[in-house]
């Protein structure tokens, strides 16, 4: 990819601005000269304006100003809601190359499907938590992707927090524990708070330590690359608080809760393709 590229976002919204943020202050290279942001509406762009701000970004909605963004953009995010894609497609399609590389967040939507922008294909699963700069990405690839793009696509959407490749097989399951993840980290963060006001700490004092708490342990986890089961060993004390409270959440099956959780999650998003 040549350096000052010119990036179009067709879906400027939650997560194409949350990318773009991403890029902008991670500013890998090669860097972008130029971002065009594109919505459906006039009200969804000046919302994007709120979200996405910087002298490379400007702004556009409407089939036709969203067509003349397309052409000649380099790379193209895909981030509009997934049922709204083939629409898109038909609104832009003549100021497609076929060459262009598009990466797509859209889930659900197959590399196969998503080849009628292009033959270089980028499926990337992210979550919320990219907009902080904390976020998780699964990517898959189209063959020509993977040949002509997968470093650079690997180097960008890097900056959300971190990227892996990942087949496409296990797009389902990506979107399960990566993208409802944090959803389902939030209910656990809500009971160790609802615990800690229970027992009379005062709510805003338990919400930063049950934040912490989480922050901290996930870093333990990343950065010694032990399994979590060895470090939560290192914290259980013989006949102590611990331990007693690993026992009662595992009577309450908490530890199935999650994981059949996730597996649910998993299947819905399988059955979402089904359907088409």
């Amino acid at each position: 990819m040549r350096d000052n590229y010119t990036f179009t976002i067709l879906g400027a919204g939650v997560m194409g601005t949350a990318v773009a943020n991403a890029v902008l202050k991670g500013h890998p290279e090669p860097f972008p000269g130029e971002i065009r942001a594109c919505t459906h509406d006039e009200t969804s762009m000046e919302l994007a304006k709120t979200k996405l701000s910087h002298e490379i970004v400007s702004y556009c909605y409407g089939p036709e100003n969203n067509a003349k963004a397309v052409k000649g953009a380099d790379v193209i995010l895909l981030a509009c809601k997934p049922d709204m894609y083939e629409k898109i497609h038909d609104e832009v399609k003549d100021s497609l190359t076929g060459d262009q590389l598009v990466i797509s967040l859209l889930a659900g939507v197959t590399i196969e499907e998503l080849m009628i922008f292009s033959k270089n294909i980028a499926k990337v699963m992210t979550n919320t938590p990219a907009r902080f700069g904390c976020g998780t990405a699964g990517i898959a690839f189209s063959p020509e992707a993977e040949k002509n793009h997968e470093e650079f696509v690997l180097k960008l959407i890097d900056t959300v927090g971190m990227a892996f490749k990942i087949p496409e097989k296990q797009m389902d399951i990506a979107t399960s524990l990566i993208g409802s993840g944090p959803a389902f980290c939030m209910l656990m963060m809500e009971a160790l708070i609802d615990g800690g006001v229970r027992m009379g700490m005062p709510f805003e004092t338990a919400r930063k330590s049950a934040a912490k708490v989480m922050e901290g342990t996930a870093k333990m986890v990343l950065e010694t690359g032990e399994h979590p089961a060895v470090l939560r060993s290192l914290v259980c004390t013989p006949g102590g608080t611990t331990i007693g409270g690993l026992l009662k959440m595992e009577d309450g099956n908490v530890r199935a809760g999650i994981a059949r959780g996730v597996e649910e999650a998993a299947i819905i998003s399988k059955s979402f393709s089904k359907k088409k």
